[in-house]
């Protein structure tokens, strides 16, 4: 079976990195307003001021980086699927390893959520901040993968038609094995 790519929305992904880029704007605001208040304030101006700088920093880059490589942000094959629709993707997630494929709702955005049989499986790949945000996502929604579907220059409809067939081929082809 070929592979079914998925592309991310550039306008979307500029749409983010301008929105990203205007947080650390308005974060670097912050930091000089710091520098004229009360010493007691400005630690907390400061603190306020430094932590939209580096994670919305953090997010210019990751959507700048994506904007200029443009890969694709998920892959469907044979294999399983490929997340690499945001930093914290899951990049692959074989079929064998998936429970259960759903749509999850989550701050008013749709998100394709994949269940996995180990809820520790994508934690576990991963090191670093990826890791802890890993771990955050966790604690926030029941599926252990969120591809959100806002981003994707694809249609619901036709990327359900094209994980189910790819989950059926995927499931037939492990029982004639055993």
């Amino acid at each position: 079976m070929n592979h079914f790519v998925i592309m991310p929305k550039m306008k979307k992904i500029l749409m983010l990195a301008a929105l990203s880029l205007i947080f650390v704007v308005l974060g670097i605001v912050l930091l000089f307003i710091s520098f004229s208040v009360k010493a007691e304030e400005s630690a907390w101006l400061t603190l306020a001021s430094i932590l939209p700088i580096v994670i919305f920093g953090l997010c210019f880059i990751y959507y700048l980086k994506i904007f200029i490589k443009r890969e694709p942000a998920v892959i469907i094959s044979a294999e399983g699927i490929v997340d690499q629709s945001s930093f914290i993707g899951a990049r692959i997630v074989k079929w064998d390893e998936i429970k259960e494929i759903q749509f999850v709702s989550f701050s008013g955005q749709i998100y394709l959520g994949i269940s996995t049989f180990d809820r520790e499986l994508i934690i576990n790949r991963t090191t670093g901040i990826k890791k802890l945000f890993n771990q955050v996502n966790k604690g926030l929604m029941e599926t252990q993968v969120n591809i959100p579907v806002k981003i994707l220059a694809c249609s619901l409809d036709e990327m359900l038609k094209v994980i189910n067939e790819y989950w059926e081929w995927a499931m037939q082809e492990r029982n004639s094995k055993i």
